[in-house]
């Protein structure tokens, strides 16, 4: 399992108040996202779920551990959410109510999470169908405005990003306001992958990776080591011709 590049840091109010329609959508869908995993365990324990970039990603601590192979299952369970059209709703509690409703259904992550949320802000839950999220927000009307989404790679991500704190799984995942839209990204993404300079010096043989070696640290293969003296070489030649005297440091 890879490990998880960041952690999206929490937004204000003012932020969450100026979060783009595709930042809202990809937000509820990590709610449902939420929703179908636990429908399918139930002992799942939860963490976030925020929008980024790319998509989402929801953080789920339990003992079963998720491969691209779920992916199929867990985004069946999702299109009946969906399919079923809940609303979201919100509503709000006080900080020991919070706490409360989340120790008493074991949800440790979610207890510490409320004392994230500074005093004297409403501390309030999204909730769609039996899903109650400590969240806030903001969210699209109702599940069934979700209409392309699509689960992209599991990662393993420490508890507030600290080495120190449980690993838990994070399942990444994007969504478009159509199909159109979503599967034209995912032809470009594919694209990339097949433009990467790391798979293509792979395949051809001019270098590799090794962790003796480094994380990312290329070893030049013999083709590798050729060109990169070529390189050397018109490199001094030019240096040359233009008048430059080289130096060496230590």
């Amino acid at each position: 399992m890879e490990s998880a590049k960041h952690d999206v840091q929490r937004k204000t109010l003012d932020e969450r108040n100026q979060i783009s329609d595709l930042e809202r959508l990809r937000h509820s869908c990590a709610h449902v996202l939420a929703t179908a995993v636990l429908r399918l365990w139930p002992n799942a324990k939860l963490d976030i779920g925020p929008p980024t970039a790319e998509g989402f990603y929801y953080d789920f601590d339990l003992d079963h551990r998720f491969s691209p192979e779920d992916f199929k299952t867990i985004e069946a369970e999702m299109k009946k959410v969906t399919k079923e059209n809940q609303t979201f709703e919100r509503s709000t509690k006080t900080r020991e109510e919070a706490k409360s409703y989340y120790a008493e259904r074991g949800q440790n992550f979610k207890v510490e999470r409320v004392d994230d949320i500074p005093e004297g802000e409403e501390i309030s839950f999204y909730q769609n169908g039996d899903f109650v999220d400590l969240c806030a927000g903001p969210h699209m009307m109702r599940t069934g405005n979700i209409k392309a989404f699509k689960l992209l790679r599991v990662a393993a991500a420490y508890y507030r990003g600290n080495e120190k704190n449980p690993q838990l799984q994070r399942i990444y995942g994007t969504a478009f306001k159509n199909k159109t839209q979503l599967s034209e990204w995912l032809d470009a993404q594919e694209e990339a992958r097949k433009r990467d300079h790391r798979k293509i010096g792979r395949e051809m043989q001019l270098f590799t990776f090794a962790d003796d070696v480094g994380p990312g640290l290329p070893l030049w293969l013999p083709k590798g080591t050729v060109l990169i003296e070529e390189l050397e070489k018109l490199a001094k030649e030019t240096e040359f011709l233009a008048g430059y005297e080289r130096v060496r440091t230590p």
